[in-house]
């Protein structure tokens, strides 16, 4: 069994991901995990990929990626997990979920990251966009244990005073809870839709 990190960029178009996971499943392999973007019309995907029964190798996905995806032009990285290779870095810690609002102004990113490594956080998850003159930010980290949330939003609260950003801190478990989706049932509603369409 082989595992893979796996990233690719290009200019935006339809059918990437597509295209991706198709190369994948060619080869045997199972999406584990993945993010995708796009940005300023680029897009960019990361993903986990195992491959079972038959390993493959970093040249075989990069030329598989490559040939089914010849019409978009992508730029593959692949970089194989090997087990065991090297102690974990990364303490673990209470996942929390962090966002920032507020004016941008250069460097914002920079001072939230440095607060957090300062305090032994680590950022697992970012999202930050500029609109105009206005910054969001959406991070998850895991606040190692003997880390209080307090201290935390303490240290965000001041840097924000200082960038007039706004900065607010919840434990995973309670944003899960207040921004949990309601499932939807994909069958009946294209039926629906159906039935609506054939009553016109």
């Amino acid at each position: 069994m082989s595992s893979f990190i796996i990233s690719v960029t290009a200019a935006d178009r339809v059918g990437i991901v597509y295209s991706v996971t198709g190369a994948l499943l060619d080869l045997g392999g199972n999406v584990l995990e993945l993010s995708q973007t796009v940005m300023r019309g680029y897009f960019t995907i990361i993903l986990e990929a195992e491959f079972a029964s038959s390993p493959a190798t970093r040249q075989q996905i990069v030329d598989a990626i490559h040939e089914r995806g010849r019409r978009f032009d992508l730029q593959v990285q692949v970089t194989e997990i090997k087990d065991g290779a090297e102690p974990v870095q990364v303490p673990s810690g209470e996942r929390f979920i962090l966002t920032v609002l507020g004016d941008d102004s250069p460097g914002i990113v920079h001072g939230i990251a440095g607060s957090l490594a300062a305090h032994g956080a680590n950022i697992v998850d970012l999202h930050a966009r500029v609109d105009g003159e206005r910054f969001s930010l959406v991070m998850e980290a895991l606040i190692p244990h003997d880390l209080t949330p307090a201290a935390i939003r303490s240290e965000l609260e001041r840097y924000g005073r200082a960038h007039k950003l706004e900065a607010f801190v919840q434990h995973e478990n309670i944003f899960a809870a207040t921004t949990e989706p309601s499932p939807v049932r994909i069958g009946a509603a294209l039926r629906g839709q159906g039935d609506s369409v054939a009553s016109n």
